[in-house]
């Protein structure tokens, strides 16, 4: 069993106190409810944050999961709630592998739908415009790199133009995360690839910003590394379902993280892992 000083901290909480900061996809969340329904489990619980001053919570990772229990009408859900202030939980950006769309059609939605300006440029000027906050984002294609630019000069951390870039090419491409900007490296991956889209980098701020003002980043852009995360708990809906006070719960949790602990039953794998079934 694992240092208990490292264990999770899993709480019982209400559903409706859980505030996600990014789009949910309702094809995904339609899934998760299927699932649901069929497994009866929460196996794997959505990571949270308190928000300052407030009895609500971030949702840094499962905003599809969050809005299936809305959906399913579950009064409380078992999250893993961490500290955002730990520097051991980082915010990271996921790009976009914008695929099976034609080169035209997608920069004629980012530059006639949306009046953004793309400038040619090199790789290494893009990051360093991108760090320095003097471009929106960047985009790689097969001919090479862009700037992308805006007339009135929005800031880069600003989410409803965030938004309309990627509904440019949302419904229209395939989508895929991309955790770098090779693009020699997400070729092979992605033969119809027709563009790397590159966003800004986001921080606890930005994203605490979206969630107490009830703006959303699009789904797939805002990634976050949690150390110790807890996977597979098979929480029994039932339980999560039932009729009782939360503090009845609450005790059923605590009871339940005691068994778990007695069985031995808790594992802690420090090894970077990969997960073909998600």
């Amino acid at each position: 069993m694992q240092d208990s000083k490292k264990l999770p901290v899993l709480c019982m909480l209400p559903t409706e106190s859980l505030i996600t900061h990014e789009d949910a996809d309702p094809r995904r969340v339609e899934k998760l409810c299927l699932r649901l329904r069929q497994e009866n489990l929460l196996k794997n619980p959505p990571i949270v944050a308190p928000i300052p001053g407030r009895e609500q919570y971030v949702v840094l990772d499962g905003a599809n999961r969050t809005m299936a229990f809305v959906s399913l009408g579950i009064p409380h859900i078992v999250a893993q709630v961490v500290d955002y202030n730990d520097p051991e939980v980082v915010v990271d950006t996921w790009y976009h592998v914008v695929s099976g769309m034609a080169i035209d059609r997608f920069e004629e939605a980012l530059t006639k739908a949306l009046g953004l300006h793309l400038e040619a440029c090199s790789l290494q000027e893009a990051r360093r415009a991108l760090e320095a906050e003097e471009t929106i984002g960047y985009i790689i294609c097969e001919d090479g790199v862009r700037k992308v630019y805006q007339k009135d000069a929005s800031k880069p951390r600003d989410f409803q133009l965030l938004n309309q870039i990627v509904g440019a090419y949302r419904g229209r491409a395939d989508i895929f995360r991309a955790s770098n900007d090779i693009w020699e490296i997400q070729k092979p991956y992605y033969p119809d690839i027709t563009a790397l889209v590159i966003f800004p980098r986001y921080c606890q701020t930005d994203i605490l910003h979206a969630a107490i003002n009830g703006y959303k980043v699009p789904s797939g852009v805002t990634r976050h590394v949690i150390p110790n995360r807890a996977l597979n708990l098979n929480i029994p809906l039932g339980v999560l379902w039932a009729d009782w006070p939360l503090k009845h719960k609450e005790e059923w949790l605590h009871e339940w993280l005691m068994e778990r602990m007695a069985s031995n039953a808790i594992r802690y794998y420090a090894e970077s892992t990969f997960s073909f079934n998600e």
